[in-house]
């Protein structure tokens, strides 16, 4: 009985964590069905620069391979809407776009390297962060302040 209880509770433990880290995270597999990367979007921070709202969006390389950023889009969190893509994101403190297994780096986006129009990052509004590498995809919702 003592076992079975055991048992249960590491297995209620190890699909709690699942299902909390998997809340703000997507993975979607790419074209080879088979995703072997293993990141996490995991802060969003924003920040006014002169004329730009800029996200600050920190990347941790949770895998055992290391990964290359292809491209970082964002779109508005509503049905239809335009995602808007950098297709030559560059780490903050590498300079490159490429994480080492266990590793993290800070990538920005702004209307301006995703060649999206001027005011498309509006304080309160809703966005879809994507992430892709050379196996998938990886999503997290995050919502702009109201004011800074």
């Amino acid at each position: 009985m003592e076992t079975k209880c055991i048992i249960l509770g590491i297995g209620m433990l190890i699909v709690g964590f699942g299902l909390g880290f998997a809340v703000n995270n997507l993975f979607t597999p790419g074209p080879k069905g088979e995703l072997r990367s293993q990141l996490l979007i995991n802060e969003i921070e924003w920040s006014f620069e002169g004329d730009f709202w800029i996200m600050h969006i920190r990347i941790d390389n949770v895998g055992t391979m290391p990964v290359t950023i292809e491209s970082i889009g964002v779109r508005k969190n509503a049905t239809g809407s335009t995602e808007y893509v950098d297709l030559n994101p560059i780490g903050i403190y590498s300079g490159t776009n490429d994480i080492a297994p266990g590793g993290a780096e800070t990538f920005t986006w702004n209307s301006t390297s995703g060649s999206a129009p001027f005011d498309f990052l509006l304080p309160g509004n809703t966005y879809i962060v994507k992430v892709t590498v050379y196996d998938g995809t990886f999503e997290r919702t995050t919502r702009a302040p109201f004011e800074f």
